[in-house]
């Protein structure tokens, strides 16, 4: 799948592509991600960004092909957002869903990748007869992103204290309608 993502630096639209992981994104993300985080944080340590342990993540994918399906946000060779799908027998799960660290924030980069992960998100799961409806564990921060795109909190907490979010078929529906403006193939 492919997208219109917004450079706010270029102040100008950009393609995002939305395709399979490969190993070598693992380096990718080692090469690019860290370094970025490491170097912000040092800057400001009210940085609040997670860095997950996507090596782990995405080899985890590889051993479970089953059950997790790995994606990668790519805006030309740049690795923008990583997205991990539990694949379940009655909605889908997403594992893992995080955006480059410099695209973090109100000003960050690149606009739209995470709204363009969630947009992928909702086709797989309409694809795999789940009707759009999807649910997910969001980080604090995420939360406010997750809510603006029409997800509900449900009440549940995890082990790690994440709030559980989920997505039904009508506001699947109207993220659709309103993203789709996006998407060119």
């Amino acid at each position: 799948m492919k997208f219109l993502s917004y450079d706010s630096e270029q102040k100008q639209e950009s393609e995002t592509e939305i395709r399979n992981v490969e190993l070598e994104t693992i380096h990718l993300f080692v090469q690019t991600w860290v370094p970025d985080f490491l170097f912000r944080s040092l800057r400001d340590p009210r940085f609040p960004y997670h860095l997950f342990q996507w090596e782990e993540i995405i080899r985890f994918s590889f051993w479970a092909p089953d059950t997790w399906q790995c994606y990668g946000a790519f805006t030309g060779t740049r690795l923008d957002g990583l997205l991990c799908l539990g694949i379940g027998e009655d909605k889908l799960k997403v594992e893992y869903l995080a955006t480059a660290p410099w695209n973090y924030s109100d000003v960050g980069k690149m606009r739209g990748i995470g709204s363009g992960l969630i947009y992928f998100t909702v086709i797989n799961s309409i694809d795999r007869h789940h009707q759009g409806e999807l649910w997910l564990d969001a980080t604090p921060d995420s939360e406010g992103f997750y809510k603006k795109i029409g997800m509900i909190a449900t009440g549940n907490v995890n082990d790690s204290g994440l709030k559980e979010y989920a997505m039904s078929k009508n506001e699947a529906n109207s993220f659709l309608e309103k993203f789709k403006k996006h998407v060119t193939k």
